[in-house]
């Protein structure tokens, strides 16, 4: 097993990075690849290669193409929400998870995503035929990109059931043959991100556990909180969460840059970080009345959106910056700059920047 990141004074740049399979929990993934790029960008940009599995291999394939974190994050939460209005949530047949992701990628990657990604981009797999743990790295097209893609978020029965093929050979989920996947030659510290308490370098502080489940090469803590985290991740229940792992990785990737004195110490670790100043100082404010409430004019509008989940054959409308924000603020009646109306509440505007923004 390679070895991870020391928590020490004497900070070395990782070689690669890693990101965990971690389902709708990549909004958390996000947030940390947010806060690096805002206040590390060398240590991403430097590394040799960014690793993902699963939902986790979206995550790297976005830094590496530095593609836009808050619409990711946007389009997961718009996409989660449609889910649970099926009783069996993503396991019914009508979500077609795979239509999704291949509309969201040919959306976002770049036209040249292949030549960003070629050697430096590696997609955990699992090859179907022997159950072997693969990394794919060389891609020739864009559509090489989605097609692995497609093949490390592939979970049978989740996605579907024929697994899909990369130039010939069916593969699945790459997080069903290693949750944190490393390359098999790699010598140097990976720097390993999960949305799920355990070993990874950034990932959650939860209390200290005595019992401890291994899952590849992840060691990941075994108690109700990440029980629960688990679940959300693989079936959305509470879309608040979700919509806080964002945050809640801005936060933890802070902690971690502090405790390896590549930021101040006294910076703030709070969502703040992330918005404008007046939407930060509404957010402090109003936090503690924030709820998940399922707007009508929300429902109304995800049940036009259902088409193009549900049925491969519906072009997707293009992705706006709609009402589809889950920081809440109840009881408003005179909307503030930086938000809009919505029917009988106001919603967040979406701080739809691109990364290069905040570098």
């Amino acid at each position: 097993m390679a070895p991870s990141l020391p928590n020490c004074r004497n900070y070395k740049v990782p070689r690669d990075i890693s990101f965990s399979g971690s389902g709708f929990l990549a909004t958390y993934q996000l947030g940390v690849a947010l806060c690096l790029f805002k206040y590390a960008p060398w240590i991403l940009r430097s590394a040799v290669c960014v690793l993902g599995a699963s939902a986790g291999s979206l995550i790297a394939t976005a830094v590496v193409c530095e593609m836009n974190m808050f619409a990711i994050r946007d389009e997961i939460l718009q996409f989660a929400k449609h889910v649970t209005l099926f009783m069996l949530g993503p396991f019914d047949p009508s979500i077609k998870v795979a239509n999704w992701l291949e509309r969201l990628l040919h959306k976002y990657l770049p036209p040249d995503a292949h030549r960003q990604a070629r050697g430096r981009l590696g997609i955990a797999v699992t090859r179907v035929t022997d159950g072997k743990h693969l990394i794919l790295s060389e891609f020739h097209s864009k559509e090489d990109i989605v097609q692995a893609l497609l093949c490390s978020c592939f979970v049978p029965g989740f996605s579907g059931y024929l697994p899909p093929t990369f130039r010939g050979e069916h593969y699945m989920d790459g997080g069903l043959s290693n949750i944190q996947p490393r390359l098999p030659d790699s010598s140097d510290v990976t720097l390993t991100v999960s949305p799920f308490s355990g070993d990874a370098d950034i990932c959650p502080a939860d209390p200290p556990s005595n019992l401890e489940m291994v899952v590849g090469s992840a060691v990941l803590k075994f108690s109700m909180t990440n029980n629960l985290r688990i679940l959300n991740g693989l079936y959305p229940t509470d879309l608040e969460t979700i919509e806080e792992a964002f945050y809640n990785g801005f936060k933890d990737a802070i902690r971690f840059l502090q405790i390896n004195d590549l930021v101040p110490s006294a910076m703030s670790e709070g969502p703040e970080m992330i918005l404008s100043d007046g939407q930060a100082n509404m957010w402090k404010q109003n936090r503690t009345e924030l709820e998940d409430v399922e707007m009508k004019a929300e429902n109304t509008a995800m049940e036009s959106y259902s088409s193009t989940w549900t049925d491969g054959s519906v072009e997707p409308e293009p992705f706006r910056d709609s009402h589809f924000h889950f920081d809440v603020v109840k009881n408003a009646t005179d909307p503030p700059a930086g938000f809009e109306k919505t029917g009988q509440s106001h919603t967040v505007v979406s701080v739809h920047r691109n990364i290069q923004e905040f570098i």
